[in-house]
């Protein structure tokens, strides 16, 4: 399988949320210019393309509005869509089902354009990939009901030219990604603030069929503070992964206990 080198670059609290209250402080908006100069300029990682889930996409490209679908429209031909060659950057979003109401075909974002490439699956129907070329976003076919990744590796490298993709998912994604050996290196901004609160998204969050509770290891690459908004960027290479029957013999299931492991006999 072809695949480009993949990095992850989020923005963080001190608790490790990716989205909550947290985001209306101004230590996070100082922060901010750090963040892209980071994950989105010519010095680090020097990135083609950027990968975002359908929920990122529901709430930063498309604020949850619907598709403007065609019941009449004619039947497109068949295979992917490439509407623009040789973009900028390029922008992939993963929407399995269809469901994304796109009002343009890219994503100005760190100072850069980014055109729109729709990850879909044969599923999809006729009217939304009719909508997608009316709004000349390009799209991609990645499996039959679930996206195939392998494949949309492939098509990123073959179709596009993508050398360096960058994961901006949200916590499942990118864990998902992490625990299939996907990931190469990792990096994330911390702001000097934290909201304490239980119901909003994480840096990495294990789900049922995307990715189980079975750890991952990092090497630690370098680390850089931000004087002017107190911001801490961390940056790892992926080290191991875990599988979970090597896990299991080794460790065993449940967390250690910390007093009899390491107060014994004191």
């Amino acid at each position: 399988m072809k695949r480009p080198f993949i990095y992850i670059h989020m923005l963080t609290s001190l608790d490790g949320k990716i989205w909550g209250e947290f985001t209306k402080l101004p230590e996070e908006t100082a922060a901010a210019p750090f963040f892209k100069e980071i994950g989105f300029g010519r010095d680090y990682w020097n990135t083609d393309a950027n990968l975002s889930g359908t929920n990122t996409a529901l709430n930063d490209y498309t604020y949850h509005k619907a598709p403007d679908l065609n019941a009449n429209a004619e039947i497109v031909p068949p295979g992917d869509f490439i509407a623009v060659k040789e973009a900028e950057r390029y922008s992939f979003v993963l929407d399995r089902k269809g469901i994304l109401g796109y009002q343009k075909n890219e994503i100005f974002y760190a100072g850069v354009h980014s055109h729109i490439v729709d990850v879909i699956t044969e599923k999809v129907s006729n009217e939304y990939k009719d909508f997608l070329r009316r709004k000349n976003i390009s799209y991609i076919i990645c499996g039959k009901e679930e996206i195939d990744y392998d494949v949309m590796f492939q098509k990123m490298v073959e179709l596009f030219g993508v050398k360096v993709l960058s994961v901006a998912g949200g916590g499942t994604l990118n864990w998902a990604f992490l625990r299939k050996g996907y990931v190469d290196e990792i990096g994330f901004v911390i702001v000097p603030g934290a909201d304490g609160g239980t119901g909003t998204p994480q840096l990495f969050m294990a789900k049922e069929g995307w990715g189980e509770e079975i750890p991952v290891s990092f090497e630690f690459v370098e680390v850089k503070v931000d004087e002017r908004s107190g911001a801490l960027w961390l940056h790892y290479k992926v080290k191991k992964i875990w599988q979970k029957d090597e896990w299991i013999k080794e460790f065993g299931l449940g967390p250690k206990d910390f007093v009899s492991a390491d107060n014994s006999g004191k």
